[in-house]
């Protein structure tokens, strides 16, 4: 295929009936991008623990991807959805805490992370590539039907502002959770120093109430 019919940038996401068929999409990816019919960046299968972390199973992608786990955006992107953040967006709301975004309406505005993490299902297979294609789709979508694959997408500039976004916010919470930790265990501190001095005054000899006869305080 003609490289300049690859007009789109996206980030899919594949669930199957049979978990086994994620592999076999993995490795169709792999050819089509052999075939020139996509330019495949990187992709991972992955699979979520009951307790919300996601494993990496899988892995292809282009050099300069492969240092990290599935490679560049999807790297990132298994972090997310692996992290406390991720679990809070994959649970049973299947939406992004408000404050993380700065949105005129969010009510008409779906989160692409939700998206992804409720795709991500406890205890199955999920695909998730990084790919240049042409814009109708058919390609992918194609592959994908033919082993009963349910595809996700969305373009990579949206994953990516959500990305940065959700960064910032956990950056955010954590200095938040720094500063409250600090505070507490000043006050604490503080709390501790003067039931000890309260404690000395308390014996010594010349403290009222134990002030020896004759003498004044």
């Amino acid at each position: 295929m003609n490289e300049s019919l690859l007009t789109e940038y996206n980030v899919v996401a594949v669930s199957f009936e049979k978990d086994d068929m994620a592999y076999a999409g993995l490795a169709r990816l792999k050819q089509l991008d052999a075939d020139a019919l996509i330019e495949l960046r990187s992709a991972a299968v992955v699979e979520r623990e009951p307790d919300g972390h996601v494993t990496v199973k899988d892995t292809t992608g282009k050099e300069e991807w492969e240092a990290t786990a599935g490679g560049g955006i999807i790297g990132l992107l298994v972090g997310i959805l692996g992290g406390p953040l991720g679990v809070l967006i994959g649970g049973a709301t299947g939406v992004l805490v408000g404050s993380l975004f700065d949105l005129e309406d969010e009510d008409d505005t779906e989160s692409v992370l939700s998206a992804f993490a409720a795709k991500v299902r406890p205890r199955h297979n999920v695909l998730l590539a990084e790919m240049r294609e042409p814009s109708d789709h058919e390609v992918v979508d194609g592959v994908m039907a033919s082993r009963s694959g349910s595809v996700l997408r969305s373009h990579v500039a949206d994953v990516e502002a959500e990305i940065a976004a959700t960064e910032k916010a956990q950056r955010e919470a954590r200095k938040k959770a720094r500063k409250e930790l600090r505070h507490e265990r000043e006050a604490k501190q503080k709390a501790d120093v003067e039931a000890k001095v309260a404690e000395l005054k308390a014996k010594l000899p010349n403290h009222r109430g134990n002030v020896p006869a004759g003498t004044t305080s």
